[in-house]
């Protein structure tokens, strides 16, 4: 399986040209309800808002669908004809998460990383989803690389230009990587995924994943990032996404550059039943000219954040849907996609 070499393999940003993205079904067992907020799903409503995501993005590139055999028929009800069914035993939906992250090296050879996935901290079985991220590295023909950490791809963000983003709050927990201190995760991130410069935020908003990144910030640009804020002072977010804004203001890029910093408000419309989580327009899905951006039926919300991420990507067409069954299945849009780069492979 070999080593990396750092010096020619990287993770490109996410506006990156793809040659595909990749999706799990939902399975029949999915999601658990060992989380208050992760019980509140339907697996119906669930499976039409994931193959919304899947057929709105399969009119842009090539969508690869992982299937539970004991689900197929399901897909192919509500899958369109252009999204490609791979049969695979899978526990879960997170391809953002369980599936491999893809590199590219200087003469655009594709590789791919196979983390250790633990669900989240150990929160219910993982076992089959562990294997999705080899399985999507050898079908897709790409140099396999073992990364012995745990990970996952929604905890972090680059913007190509060899910065990443994170939290504290999800890669310092304890229940991931207690064995490693924080200049070990950070050297692992550096070797894996090519990048330089790390800056930490604090928090993220969900307690499902202990605070993955791709629900608070994320870049559209090297050097530009788009952060989730909140304005009420009374809202339990209030601080926690402040802090974060403040770190992000005073960060540099790989230049020595301050960061530029583009604010995108949450919707303060709470949809789980007895939680507090935000609805997170950060949760959005970049693909070859389009954006597939969750919204919540917050009207004023909803509007700003059509404005605001429109204007980050002029010339992609931005596709909005409805995000209220995945948030309650525990994610967005982004944590249910995984895009696998343009390459030599292809």
């Amino acid at each position: 399986m070999g080593q990396k070499d750092k010096t020619t393999f990287r993770m490109p940003p996410e506006w990156h040209p793809h040659e595909c993205c990749w999706m799990q079904w939902p399975t029949d067992d999915f999601p658990s309800d060992v989380t208050a907020s992760w019980s509140n799903f339907d697996i119906e409503k669930g499976r039409v808002s994931w193959a919304n995501v899947a057929n709105h993005i399969s009119e842009f590139e090539q969508l690869k669908m992982i299937v539970h055999p004991n689900n197929t028929d399901s897909a192919r009800k509500l899958l369109s004809p252009k999204v490609e069914i791979f049969s695979l035993p899978i526990n879960d939906a997170w391809a953002r998460d369980s599936g491999a992250i893809f590199l590219l090296d200087n003469k655009h050879n594709l590789g791919g990383v196979d983390s250790d996935f633990n669900c989240w901290g150990y929160k219910t079985n993982y076992e089959l989803d562990d294997k999705v991220a080899e399985f999507m590295i050898k079908t897709s023909k790409a140099k396999y690389f073992k990364n012995n950490m745990v990970l996952e791809g929604g905890s972090i963000h680059v913007d190509g230009n060899g910065t990443l983003l994170t939290t504290e709050q999800c890669l310092l927990n304890e229940n991931r990587n207690p064995h490693l201190s924080r200049v070990e995760i950070e050297n692992n991130l550096k070797e894996t995924f090519g990048v330089t410069n790390i800056i930490w935020l604090k928090h993220g908003t969900d307690e499902g994943t202990d605070g993955h990144i791709d629900n608070v910030a994320c870049f559209s640009a090297p050097g530009r990032v788009i952060a989730m804020t909140c304005n009420d002072k009374d809202d339990p977010y209030y601080d926690r996404l402040n802090e974060n804004l403040e770190i992000l203001k005073t960060s540099c890029d790989t230049s020595g550059n301050r960061l530029k910093v583009v604010e995108l408000e949450m919707s303060y419309r709470r949809i789980i039943p007895n939680d507090d989580e935000p609805g997170s327009y950060i949760n959005f899905y970049i693909a070859n000219n389009a954006i597939i951006l969750p919204i919540f039926n917050d009207k004023k919300s909803d509007e700003n954040a059509k404005i605001v991420v429109q204007t980050e990507f002029p010339d992609r067409k931005l596709i909005c849907l409805d995000g209220t069954q995945i948030l309650l299945g525990g994610g967005g849009v982004h944590c249910i996609t995984q895009q696998q780069p343009r390459s030599n492979n292809g």
